[in-house]
């Protein structure tokens, strides 16, 4: 029998705060998160055009990058439901059944000891259980000081403001 496991991360504070603050530079001020993964990916909405349309983003916060998911929450719900077209790296699921031998604690997602944006391997050896906030905050904060090196750039630190940490 095939061992079943959850790809949404046990949050229940999702929507306190700014969950995005720390990626406003890549997301924009309109974004709105809406589900986390269990491997510490966002889905957000943002609302574009002249009519406003909410779409739907996924946000891989280890490889800092976003992509467009839906062009509207109504749909995403209805390709989630059926994971009918849903891409295989949103919830890294090959990976997720390795790691997940436990289930998560309430509040914690699986985070990248390195994120492979950076160099870090998809490997069950890379990831570990992590307090979400703690986890989208400082893939953000390291992604932006980031984001501007060439490719194979080597990287001697990081600054990160911590006082939001909980």
């Amino acid at each position: 029998m095939e061992k079943e496991v959850d790809i949404f991360a046990p949050v229940t504070d999702l929507g306190k705060g700014d969950a995005l603050e720390a990626w406003r530079w890549l997301v924009g001020d309109t974004a709105s998160v809406r589900l986390l993964t269990s491997m510490g990916d966002i889905f957000f909405v943002r609302k574009e055009g002249i009519l406003k349309k909410e779409r739907v983003y996924f946000l891989d916060t280890g490889a800092g990058e976003m992509e467009l998911a839906s062009k509207s929450w109504k749909l995403f719900r209805e390709m989630i439901k059926t994971m009918d077209g849903v891409p295989g790296h949103w919830f890294k699921y090959s990976l997720l059944k390795e790691i997940s031998d436990e289930p998560l604690e309430q509040g914690n997602c699986y985070s990248p000891n390195i994120l492979p944006g950076l160099g870090g391997e998809y490997i069950k050896e890379n990831f570990s259980p992590v307090s979400w906030i703690v986890h989208v905050d400082m893939a953000g904060q390291i992604h932006e000081q980031c984001k501007d090196f060439p490719p194979g750039t080597p990287i001697n630190s990081f600054s990160l403001d911590v006082q939001k940490q909980p």
